[in-house]
C-alpha cells in the first residue's frame, strides 16, 4: 500500500496546501516552484509504478484525485488573484460537480464507475499546464507574454476537451445504463 509510487503521490497531495498558502501570501515565485515540483511528482509516480511494477488500487485513485485537487487549488488561486474570468472557473467547477453527481447516480444503480476517457485525461493535462501558466505570468512579469500565451492556449484547449469529455461520459453512462434496464 505504501510503496514508492504511492509515497510520491502522497508528497504531491501534501504540496497542495503548501502551494495555496504560498500563492495566497503573495509568494508567487515559490508557489510556481511548488507547482513545478508537484507536476514532476505526477510524472514520477507513474514512471516509478511502471519501472518497479508497483501498481495498487490506491495509486490508481490517488492520481485522478490529485489532479482534481490541484485543479481546484489552481482555480482558488486564480480566482483570488483575479487572473481569469469567473465564467471559466465556474465552468470547470460545474463540470466536476455534474460528473460527480453522475458517478453517484451510477453507483445507486450498481455501476461502480466509468472508464477514464482519454479526452478527460487530455483536458486535465492541458488545464494542469494552462492554469499554472496564468499564475507564472503574474509571478514573472518580464516574461508574462510567453506565460500568458502558454496559459491561455492550454486552458482553452483544456476547457474544450473537458466539455467534450463530459459529453462522452454521459454518452457512455447512457449505454451502460441501458444494459441494466
Amino acid at each position: 500500500m505504501l510503496n514508492i509510487p504511492n509515497s510520491i503521490s502522497f508528497v504531491r497531495l501534501l504540496l497542495i496546501p503548501v502551494f495555496v498558502w504560498l500563492a495566497l501570501t503573495n509568494n508567487l515565485a515559490l508557489a510556481c516552484v511548488t507547482i513545478f515540483v508537484a507536476s514532476f511528482t505526477d510524472w514520477l509516480d507513474g514512471y516509478a509504478a511502471r519501472k518497479l511494477n508497483q501498481f495498487t488500487r490506491l495509486g490508481q485513485l490517488l492520481d485522478p484525485i490529485s489532479d482534481r485537487l490541484y485543479i481546484l487549488a489552481l482555480l482558488l488561486v486564480i480566482y483570488y488573484l483575479e487572473l481569469a474570468p469567473i465564467i471559466i472557473l465556474v465552468f470547470i467547477l460545474l463540470r466536476e460537480f455534474i460528473l460527480t453527481g453522475l458517478m453517484i447516480y451510477l453507483k445507486t444503480r450498481g455501476i461502480t464507475g466509468l472508464p477514464v476517457h482519454y479526452l478527460g485525461k487530455m483536458g486535465a493535462f492541458c488545464l494542469l499546464i494552462g492554469l499554472p501558466g496564468l499564475i507564472f505570468a503574474e509571478a514573472f512579469k518580464e516574461t508574462a507574454y510567453i506565460w500568458l500565451t502558454i496559459g491561455w492556449s492550454f486552458s482553452i484547449w483544456g476547457l474544450l476537451l473537458y466539455a467534450f469529455s463530459a459529453y462522452k461520459y454521459f454518452e457512455h453512462a447512457k449505454v451502460v445504463l441501458s444494459k441494466y434496464v
